[in-house]
Order: structure tokens, then C-alpha cells, then sequence
């Protein structure tokens, strides 16, 4: 008998500390099962993602990630740091073979503690100039990004769940033999983030074509931690105003019991920088609205650290798309001198930019993703570099 796929529903569950780890098997969160198309064109993905700067000079600036595709029998992830002008990353893929939920590729591995709590992420000595040891810690509860749904003509072809978690990094980060030590007087201050479902990535490889082509689009995806609470929000426009996703909400400190705060609507006023080769942030504003019709002004102002996503595969790098089987064990590393022309045109735009944000003299730190499509009706300065 021939399998009936059905929709999943478009509203999410609550967050549970059983959504942490791996082993989804929908975008639906642990409580709720459904069955999902996976015909529709997005490839099942789980994925952890970190990042963490120094605060407030923000010019180390740490990535790290692990990709899990059980439709494929594939695992990949990535670490590096960008000091001193120069990025540097382990990069590595593995066949889930008989351990499909082992959170370790070679050197790499990324440890849940304890869920929404305490993560491990540790890269052992390698053939590369970096290794590292660092243990997250979260500050505030999660952000819930609730369920990201496209259909086309009735099919399900992208559903991604998705929670952001603030919080610091302790331990160390070595390249070159040089030890950088971060301990709880002077943590990364950072991010996570943990989403899973059918997942449509963007090809931005321009080395391995067809590339694909951007609607006009804004997307703003930003992360601000404060001494007293945490703003996260994405914001996707077709035009300044004219929403295709917006979702968002201000948290507070683990076990304080203070209830989330939704955002309902960002306005802004970007101020972008004079680079040659990437779409970056230099300042501006964000006006958030909450739902409970108190809003805030959040100003923000580059940090000048980057760490390029090009280090984990983001649409692509020279071949090497996310998912892809490279055999039972494949590592790689990458040194990029940020300064060379040519590698900043390469690794194009999407990276994780350090900023300053300032609520009414409240002084934060996190990263902004983000860039505008050609077309979109506002911040024409940028639309001839890559969006991504």
C-alpha cells in the first residue's frame, strides 16, 4: 500500500528540554508528532549552531555548528575563530554509519550537558593551527522562533522549528599554539540555536552553479543580550513594511519565571558600511513593538570582528554543499586573511557581524545576520553586492 503523507500543523508546542538533543523526526516539537512530505524539496536537517564575541572590544569573534541529515546518512559541522584579521575553521563530515546520534566528526564533538542549560563544544589537537575547549552556559531562557512554514501549490516544501538561547562561553581557544583563555570575568558573550524540520537551502556558491536568485528581500536575523534580559527577532520583507515573516520576543533570566514578551513589528534605519565586497551593518536602529503595545528603540553600532559562514558550508563553499556524503570521514581546515580581495569576494556576504546594541543607555552585545535582495525598495547602497 502506497503511504499517505500528511501536512504537519502550522502552530508549534511548547519548547521542552527534550528538544535539545537529536532524534527528531518532524519539525513538530517533542510533544506534538506529525508526519511531514519529505517529496516537497527540503532535505531533513537538525542542527546546533553557536557564536560568541568578546565583550565590548568584539573583535574575536567564534563560530561553531554541526549539521545532521538522517535522510542522507550525514553528519558535518564546523569550529573556528577570526582574531587578528585572519579566520581560521575545522571543518569536517562523517557517515552516521551505527552511531547516527553521536555528536562527534574526528576531533569535533558538541556534548548537550544538560538541555537548555549547559552545552560542551570541544575540537582536540588536529592537522589544523586551531583547537578548542568551551563550555556554554545559558544566561536567559530560550527565544522561540515558533515554526517556519513555505508551501508551493499545496506541497510542503520547507517547515523548520526553531529556539535561540543567550548565554556566555568559558574556556579556551588555541591557534598556533597561542592559548586565549575565557573565563567567567571576561566570557564570550553569545548565542545558540537549535532548529530541525525540511529545510530549503540557498545556493550561493558561485564556483558550482545554478546559484539561486533572491526575490527582493530584507532578512534581519538578530541576537542582543543585556545585563537583564535577551531580544532576539527575524524579519523577513518583500518591502519596507510588507512582511513575508516576522517573529521575535524579549526573555528573561533562567528559572526567574518572567514571561517572554512577544515582538509584533520591527521597524528600522540601517546604516551600512562602505565595503567593496560584502553587505555589512555599520549602525542604525531597530523600533520593536511587543504585543503587549510597549515598544523599544534598539541602536546598535559594528564591532569589528567577522566570522564568515562560508566555514560552515552556507550555500556552499568551492563544491562542498551541507548534507553532502564525503565518505566515512572527511576533514578539512580553512585560513582566510580577511583582508585579501579575492577571499572576501568568495565568502561573499552572510557572516556573523559583533555589535554594540544600546536600549535607552542599556548597553548589550550579540551578532546581526542580515542583507537586501535587489529590488527591495529601500538601502540601494548595497543591492549590487551579494544578499548572502
Amino acid at each position: 500500500m502506497e503511504a499517505r503523507l500528511m501536512f504537519p500543523a502550522k502552530e508549534a508546542g511548547p519548547i521542552l528540554d527534550a528538544d535539545d538533543p537529536l532524534g527528531h523526526q518532524t519539525a513538530q516539537r517533542a510533544a506534538r508528532p506529525a508526519f511531514a512530505d519529505v517529496e516537497g524539496g527540503g532535505i531533513f536537517t537538525e542542527r546546533f549552531w553557536y557564536m560568541g564575541t568578546n565583550a565590548p572590544a568584539g573583535d574575536i569573534v567564534f563560530g561553531a555548528g554541526l549539521g545532521y541529515y538522517p535522510n542522507r546518512g550525514v553528519m558535518d559541522g564546523y569550529a573556528g575563530v577570526t582574531i587578528e584579521g585572519v579566520q581560521y575553521a575545522f571543518r569536517g563530515s562523517r557517515r552516521l554509519g551505527a552511531a547516527p546520534f553521536e555528536t562527534r566528526i574526528g576531533p569535533m564533538t558538541i556534548d548537550v550537558v544538560r538541555s537548555m542549560r549547559w552545552h560542551r563544544i570541544e575540537l582536540a589537537a588536529n592537522d589544523s593551527a586551531l583547537a578548542m575547549h568551551l563550555e556554554y552556559t545559558a544566561a536567559f531562557e530560550p527565544n522561540d522562533e515558533g515554526l517556519d512554514t513555505l508551501e508551493k501549490e499545496g506541497r510542503l516544501v520547507s517547515q523548520v522549528s526553531r529556539f535561540v538561547q543567550m548565554g556566555h562561553f568559558t574556556g579556551w581557544i588555541e591557534v598556533n599554539g597561542r592559548r586565549h583563555e575565557f573565563g567567567s570575568g571576561n566570557p564570550l558573550w553569545g548565542a545558540r540555536d537549535r532548529s530541525w524540520g525540511l529545510r530549503l537551502e540557498s545556493r550561493t556558491d558561485e564556483s558550482h552553479p545554478p546559484v539561486t536568485r533572491f526575490r527582493p528581500l530584507l532578512f534581519m536575523w538578530a541576537c542582543a543580550q543585556f545585563e537583564q534580559s535577551a531580544i532576539h527577532f527575524f524579519l523577513k520583507e518583500s518591502a519596507p513594511g510588507v512582511v513575508r515573516f516576522v517573529v521575535g520576543d524579549e526573555t528573561f533570566a533562567v528559572g526567574s519565571g518572567t514571561a517572554s514578551r512577544k515582538v509584533s513589528r520591527v521597524e528600522h534605519d540601517i546604516e551600512w558600511s562602505a565595503d567593496p565586497y560584502s553587505q555589512f551593518i555599520a549602525g542604525g536602529r531597530f523600533v520593536l513593538h511587543f504585543e503587549d503595545g510597549t515598544q523599544k528603540t534598539m541602536r546598535m553600532r559594528a564591532l569589528p570582528g567577522k566570522f564568515f559562514l562560508k566555514a560552515g558550508l552556507y550555500g556552499g563553499y568551492r563544491g562542498w554543499f551541507q548534507g553532502d556524503d564525503k565518505g566515512p570521514l572527511h576533514m578539512s581546515q580553512v585560513r582566510w586573511d580577511l583582508a585579501d580581495p579575492e577571499t572576501r569576494r568568495e565568502l561573499r556576504t552572510l557572516a556573523e557581524q559583533p555589535m554594540e546594541f544600546d536600549v535607552d543607555g542599556r548597553l548589550g552585545f550579540g551578532t546581526i545576520q542580515g542583507g537586501v535582495a535587489a529590488g527591495y525598495s529601500k538601502y540601494h547602497e548595497v543591492q549590487h553586492l551579494p544578499v548572502m
